[in-house]
């Protein structure tokens, strides 16, 4: 902690965002939501996509800061147009159920399909209820089952029971 620090306090936005993170979790530190929101505040004004991510998860879930979904999703997008899988998909989530954004199943769509072709299993499965369902894309059981195989491939467990049920 007092190497993170020094190198935060010079301005460093790596050891700033593990600053963040050791705050939020308590880790070498008591847990401090407002601490680590000031230290992700700093990476992320850097350009740190994790610290963006992060930074918009404390916005919308009102974690040392008060709750501002439209501020969550303005982190969120900073982090996902830098590619960030797991910021992508939260913003995904926002467009889903209108959170500091109006809803929009095309952009839902758009913001899954970029997090699920990095891998991330939960965006996987989502959108492959999606094509299921027909919400943001035409419905297509084949393209639904191509996504959930690739969650279950990585074990998640609702994406199993539907590849379950289509054998």
């Amino acid at each position: 902690m007092k190497w993170y620090r020094k190198a935060a306090e010079q301005g460093d936005a790596e050891a700033q965002f593990h600053l963040g993170l050791h705050y939020a979790n308590g880790k070498g530190v008591p847990k401090n939501e407002a601490e680590a929101v000031k230290w992700y505040r700093k990476a992320a004004e850097q350009g740190e996509a994790e610290a963006q991510s992060n930074l918009g998860v404390m916005y919308a879930n009102g974690e040392g800061v008060t709750k501002d979904e439209a501020e969550a999703v303005k982190w969120y997008r900073k982090a996902a147009e830098q590619g960030h899988a797991v910021a992508q998909f939260n913003l995904g989530i926002t467009y889903a159920n209108g959170q500091g954004v109006p809803k929009d199943e095309a952009e839902t769509v758009k913001w899954w399909r970029k997090a699920a072709e990095q891998g991330l299993a939960e965006a996987q499965f989502n959108l492959g209820v999606r094509y299921a369902d027909g919400r943001g894309v035409p419905k297509d059981q084949a393209e639904a089952v191509k996504w959930y195989r690739k969650a279950a491939d990585q074990g998640h467990a609702k994406a199993k029971l539907k590849v379950g049920n289509q054998d």
